[in-house]
């Protein structure tokens, strides 16, 4: 039997399980960036030199779109490439969104894009968000009280869905934030980001 191939983000979660990590320190990217100096040179330079297109590629598991519209829960991670219906209008938008499903309607769904924060406050926000949800459904009126949560709430159109989708692993999503898979167009994402934090609640 042919062995199995890890995923990409599976050989990094594996590599910096270290032990228990507090919540504090959760909370901060410096606690991810100093476990991904601690990785061994080709894990680290694998880590750094990810796109979005790279990831798709090399990803293990991709589903039809339709099947993200009849089984996809609640709280689950997404990327997929993404073509918006009004891109003409709009001052910027992310070509390949990482979400966190929050609601679904019969042609839309809405979603946290953690592209839009820098990553230092993408760990933040999960962990945030992880604390209101617990093991319950996402519900807005918990989930509006998180400052850094404005900016990064979107709608996307199912049959805007390019190619097929990425779902990522509830153990790999602190992994999956991080890495540098935005793919933002009409602006840079420096400029976004510090737009995005203007909008902090």
């Amino acid at each position: 039997m042919a062995e199995v191939q890890e995923s990409f983000l599976s050989k990094v979660s594996d590599a910096i399980k270290t032990g228990t990590v507090g919540q504090e320190v959760r909370r901060s990217a410096q606690w991810f960036q100093d476990k991904i100096k601690g990785l061994k040179g080709g894990l680290r330079n694998q880590f750094s030199s990810t796109n979005a297109a790279k990831f798709y590629r090399e990803a293990e598991t991709k589903v039809n779109p339709n099947l993200l519209k009849r089984r996809a829960e609640l709280g689950d991670l997404f990327c997929y490439y993404y073509n918006p219906k009004y891109r003409a209008t709009l001052p910027y938008y992310d070509m390949f969104p990482m979400i966190m499903l929050i609601g679904a309607e019969k042609d839309t769904f809405l979603g946290i894009n953690f592209h839009y924060l820098r990553p230092k406050w993408r760990a933040v926000l999960l962990d945030r968000v992880s604390a209101k949800l617990g093991s319950g459904l996402p519900r807005w009126s918990k989930l509006r009280q998180i400052r850094q949560i404005a900016p990064t709430i979107k709608r996307y159109r199912f049959d805007h869905i390019m190619r097929r989708v990425i779902p990522i692993e509830e153990n790999e999503q602190e992994i999956a934030i991080f890495l540098p898979t935005e793919r933002f167009k009409k602006s840079a994402k420096a400029k976004v980001w510090a737009d995005s934090e203007r909008k902090f609640g």
